[in-house]
Formats: C-alpha cells, sequence, structure tokens
C-alpha cells in the first residue's frame, strides 16, 4: 500500500463544460509516484468505512498504475 494524498479533481474543463460543477476522479498522490485515480467520476465502486478509526477503503480494479515519477 501506499500512503499519500487522496483528492477530487475537477479542473478547469469541469468547470468551463460542467455548468460551474465540478465533476473530477478520486485520485491518490504518493511522494515520489505519478498520480493514480483510484475511482472516475461515474463509477460506483464497493467501499468500507471504519467507524472507530474513520478509515475508508475503495476497492477498484485500477491495480498497477502507480509508478514511479522520471
Amino acid at each position: 500500500m501506499l500512503a499519500g494524498k487522496v483528492y477530487i479533481g475537477g479542473g478547469a474543463h469541469s468547470l468551463l463544460f460542467g455548468g460551474g460543477i465540478s465533476f473530477g476522479n478520486l485520485t491518490i498522490k504518493a511522494d515520489g509516484w505519478r498520480d493514480h485515480i483510484v475511482q472516475e467520476t461515474s463509477e460506483v465502486l464497493p467501499g468500507y468505512y471504519c467507524d472507530r478509526c474513520g478509515a475508508v477503503v475503495v476497492e477498484t480494479t485500477r491495480i498497477g498504475l502507480s509508478t514511479l515519477e522520471s
């Protein structure tokens, strides 16, 4: 597993063509690694939430996509 920062990115395209609503992908960025898209905007994936610690796990079929930055 990689530890990193998770964010929802929409960008200017979403703002311009989405009527001011930002639709973005759920992405994780780890130090020294390229951005890894975990979930695209329209996808619904299985997920789990721990009420004790606040951890969230999202199951995705996107594996092996995290590569080192060059």
